[in-house]
């Protein structure tokens, strides 16, 4: 099998790029980034840790330059898709528009669209789209199910539901075989023990241990009531794999990847604080509201493909702490 992964660079690409080299036969990887988030540095360590041999390729390229993509699409079977053109989050329901933001929407929607469109001409036989669960709107239901409205609260997660769409569109009218997994908050060190979060934005775990091994307290804004969804980065690594390899048709579904309980932040924050000999301060901020604040079901994922969160929080915790602190030395 041949695949391709576009943003291959990235936290996520990396541990998929490291869990898919230990598949020991059959399987060729060619791996796409241009650096826009992620250090190339970075990315030259991670493939030197990792015995990677004959098994994969990597292009520092545009996914959306069809000219330099359309040579390996027409060898590839699955195509992964974690690329992404961004300007730092910003989580406001009014933002000014900018050039970097309309480039951004061409890049990621209409460039997702052409992948599409090249990807059916060149016959690859799945795509699977990775998007957020962020795209959601809050809402009283315990745990929300991919059926679910969607609200583009702000341009970002305009892009990702338009992706969404589009994915959908090409199963439905073209029998293009698709996927979108919708991811809740990634953190933890995986498959590459040397990439333990997203370069441009870090999360709020990897802040609070660096703060916490940095400064010795842990800030937590307001009281550290709200609580997320977290899913460890090898769990995520572990659904694209079943989405890479599974057997029947995906038809274009979505499919929620999230653990099966939320987390509150002062509970993380005390943990970290305990592991690292810390204290936790409280910081009063104005109250971000649009970030994801209810927790959504993976019930179709586990059904379809088997999809087993795994539940040892306070173990990949200090496995971050850990990890961290021995690539500061």
């Amino acid at each position: 099998m041949n695949i391709l992964i576009t943003g291959a660079a990235g936290y996520i690409g990396s541990n998929l790029i490291a869990a898919l080299s230990m598949i020991q036969e059959g399987l060729h990887i060619n791996a796409i980034d241009n650096f826009h988030s992620t250090k190339k540095q970075r990315f030259d360590i991670t493939c030197n840790n990792l015995d990677l041999g004959n098994k994969c390729d990597f292009s520092e390229e545009d996914f959306y330059d069809l000219e330099k993509v359309v040579p390996l699409l027409e060898q590839t079977d699955v195509v992964v898709h974690l690329a992404e053109e961004k300007e730092k989050k910003i989580y406001s329901e009014r933002s000014a528009i900018t050039f970097a933001k309309v480039m951004a929407w061409q890049k990621n929607v209409e460039g997702y669209r052409r992948l599409l469109e090249a990807s059916i001409i060149c016959g690859v036989k799945r795509v699977i789209l990775c998007s957020w669960a962020g795209v959601y709107v809050t809402s009283a239901k315990n745990k929300l199910t991919e059926n679910e409205p969607l609200v583009p609260i702000n341009q970002y997660y305009h892009q990702k539901i338009s992706q969404e769409y589009y994915t959908k569109i090409f199963a439905y009218e073209y029998l293009l075989d698709t996927a979108t997994l919708r991811m809740s908050n990634v953190y933890g060190v995986g498959p590459a023990s040397d990439r333990w979060c997203v370069d441009s934005e870090p999360g709020v775990i990897p802040v609070m241990i660096d703060s916490a091994l940095r400064d010795g307290e842990v800030i937590v804004h307001s009281k550290g009531l709200q609580k997320r969804n977290f899913i460890y980065i090898g769990d995520v690594v572990d659904a694209l794999v079943k989405a890479i390899f599974f057997k029947g048709k995906l038809s274009g579904s979505t499919y929620n990847i999230c653990s099966d309980e939320e987390s509150k932040i002062i509970d993380i924050a005390d943990r970290i604080a305990e592991i690292c000999g810390a204290n936790v301060h409280y910081k009063d901020v104005k109250w971000q509201k649009n970030i994801i604040q209810h927790a959504t079901s993976n019930v179709r994922a586990k059904k379809v493909f088997g999809f087993d969160p795994t539940m040892n929080m306070h173990q990949r915790l200090q496995a971050m702490v850990d990890t961290i602190k021995n690539a500061s030395k």
